[in-house]
């Protein structure tokens, strides 16, 4: 099942290209440049380098959310335009979901947060170490202190964060936290298409694809424009 993962939900821009054997290609970028810019060339090199024709794709598998809202809608866009040009299903990614895929063998809490910016954090809480991630939390937008409220009512010894939100905000969780508080390793701790790939494999062979035309955006806020707009309208009333 050779599959085409995007993920466009965070500052990072990766793409990658796998089945459930093998990763044949992964290319991300963290630089500042927009991903309308980056993205098709990435995919481009991608087949490129990798000698695989992308006629020989199965589907195609994306980050819906929660995430930056033009980074969603360009990778939407983007996987939308590739499976009808090809003909090819396509399978919707959770964001938070992926990450915390790529720690499924670990027992403990599994806490990702990623800037959701005025002051919260997109997270959800997970614990793996079976074949499944047990999701003990849904996706929310928090804010710092409403996350470390919620991880009170968990006596797990450790907490593992992982996400883009670790790095600003590592001093003050570890000080509320003390030895509870663990990080992922800076190369596993931040979005990656892999990642997409290998929940999106997961979710295909439990649902199947479907098309492409059914993949809707995960947002827990209305975008700032719709919501500017909504004030508007409002407040001519």
């Amino acid at each position: 099942m050779l599959l085409l993962a995007l993920d466009t939900t965070t500052g990072i821009c990766s793409v990658a290209l796998g089945d459930e054997e093998k990763i044949l290609a992964e290319y991300l970028l963290n630089i500042k440049r927009t991903h309308s810019r980056r993205l098709l060339p990435l995919i481009a090199s991608l087949f490129k380098d990798s000698g695989i024709n992308k006629n020989d794709l199965k589907g195609l598998a994306v980050n819906i959310g929660p995430g930056s809202f033009t980074g969603i809608r360009i990778g939407l866009a983007t996987a939308k335009g590739f499976c009808q040009g090809l003909d090819i299903p396509a399978v919707g990614v959770m964001t938070l979901d992926a990450l915390a895929e790529g720690y499924i063998f670990y027992p403990g809490l599994i806490c990702p947060i990623l800037d959701a910016r005025k002051n919260q954090f997109y997270t959800a809480l997970y614990r793996g170490g079976g074949d499944s991630l047990v999701v003990l939390h849904p996706v929310a937008a928090l804010s710092r202190s409403e996350l470390l409220a919620l991880l009170k009512h968990y006596d797990d010894p450790d907490i593992l964060f992982l996400g883009d939100a670790v790095g600003p905000n590592r001093e003050s969780l570890r000080a509320a936290l003390g030895r509870r508080y663990k990080e992922a390793p800076l190369p596993f701790r931040e979005n990656r298409a892999s990642l997409v790939l290998q929940r999106g494999l997961k979710i295909w062979r439990e649902t199947g694809g479907e098309p492409s035309h059914a993949l809707k955006p995960f947002y827990l806020r209305l975008p700032e424009a719709e919501r500017r707009r909504r004030e508007k309208r409002s407040g001519g009333r």
